[in-house]
């Protein structure tokens, strides 16, 4: 004689009220997501009330990883919960929970997961993205990760994020100061700074910048104990980081692993550096007043004071193009790539070359075409 089947993961049997004391019961039998079919029960006054509490309980339970996540989970419970699973840098995770709390929450956080349709998402990323394109790039994955969680606890079945569609953005040219352009702010900038006695670290900056290809926060973590003023050589062992655990820090290791580099020398770069070092007041290169560590929001500033509206659209960020455009320029791309610290030139060729509209000079080939070669004797 055959058993009872076993009832589907997830599913339950018919439910049954009985009278317990004062009270009603509401039971059913229920199949757990590890295989066990437990009795499961809510009580109540009154027997219809006790039967909503049970089939409320039913809809909400789900044992996995030890914590319940069904497709009746809001987006802000999920949030939280996906937020816990973070092996992220602290600097990324307080990046995500910024995206979190500033955009998810806020515009989408009392939905139940099954209600986040792919329409629903794609209009709160394409209006985001009006506004802030770049927001709307890490928001969209933000979400993408979170439903990815959703996916793997079986509350859904689909990524809902996986089918939208952003509005496609138009590509931006890369473009690179050119060797007048750098020349004429480099003395603007020193005029600046010798109008402004103490003012010299901007100046200076400049130059480190130039020589080097940094990014700001190398520039700003760089020691002189990083320097090999024999060998005139600079090694990037770390950046500068602010976070919600550690705050303001030297983090001891840059970017990425392809970040940590060794790079030669200009003689202007190693002149600039050896002045610096004569009135250092701590092993960093650029500190702030008291030879700690400077804010980069700090850095900033001072570098808006010093461009003046001039040279409103150089950021430091425009001194690695600048970089990565002259070594292209003189030894390829991959040249470039090495100096910046980027895995391979793909990305310095996208966002950090500007492209060379003269092709090379192919004329003697081509002139093959209709020159006769003088026949062999």
């Amino acid at each position: 004689m055959r058993g009872r089947p076993k009832l589907p993961i997830g599913a339950h049997g018919d439910i049954n009220v009985v009278r317990v004391g004062n009270s009603w019961q509401a039971q059913c039998r229920y199949r757990d997501t590890d295989g066990e079919t437990r009795q499961v029960t809510a009580s109540a006054p009154a027997q219809g009330k006790a039967k909503l509490r049970l089939q409320e309980k039913l809809k909400n339970r789900g044992r996995v990883g030890g914590e319940d996540i069904t497709r009746h989970t809001t987006i802000a419970q999920l949030a939280l919960l996906w937020l816990r699973t973070l092996s992220q840098s602290t600097a990324t995770a307080d990046q995500y929970q910024d995206k979190v709390d500033k955009h998810i929450v806020p515009a989408l956080g009392d939905l139940a997961i099954h209600e986040a349709t792919t329409g629903r998402l794609e209009a709160f990323l394409r209006a985001l993205q009006a506004k802030t394109p770049t927001t709307a790039r890490m928001t969209r994955t933000v979400l993408s990760l979170m439903f990815g969680m959703a996916v793997r606890h079986d509350a859904i079945t689909v990524n809902p994020v996986g089918e939208v569609l952003m509005v496609a953005q138009e590509k931006k040219k890369v473009t690179a100061l050119s060797v007048d352009e750098v020349q004429a702010l480099r003395a603007d900038i020193e005029r600046w700074a010798k109008e402004r006695p103490g003012r010299d670290q901007v100046r200076d900056s400049v130059d480190v910048f130039l020589a080097t290809g940094l990014r700001p926060g190398e520039l700003l973590a760089l020691r002189f104990s990083d320097i090999d003023f024999n060998a005139n050589t600079i090694e990037v062992t770390g950046t500068v980081k602010r976070d919600s655990v550690k705050g303001l820090h030297r983090q001891d290791y840059p970017k990425s692993e392809s970040g940590e580099r060794i790079l030669t020398l200009p003689y202007f770069g190693t002149k600039v550096l050896r002045r610096r070092r004569l009135s250092a007041k701590s092993d960093l290169v650029f500190a702030s007043r008291s030879g700690d560590l400077m804010e980069p929001s700090n850095f900033r500033r001072q570098w808006r004071d010093a461009r003046g509206e001039k040279w409103a659209y150089v950021q430091p960020r425009s001194f690695r193009k600048a970089v990565a455009t002259l070594i292209e320029r003189e030894s390829g791309s991959v040249a470039a790539s090495l100096q910046l610290g980027h895995s391979s030139d793909a990305v310095t060729k996208k966002h950090y070359i500007a492209r060379d509209k003269l092709a090379p000079d192919a004329s003697s080939t081509l002139d093959k075409w209709v020159t006769k070669r003088p026949a062999k004797a």
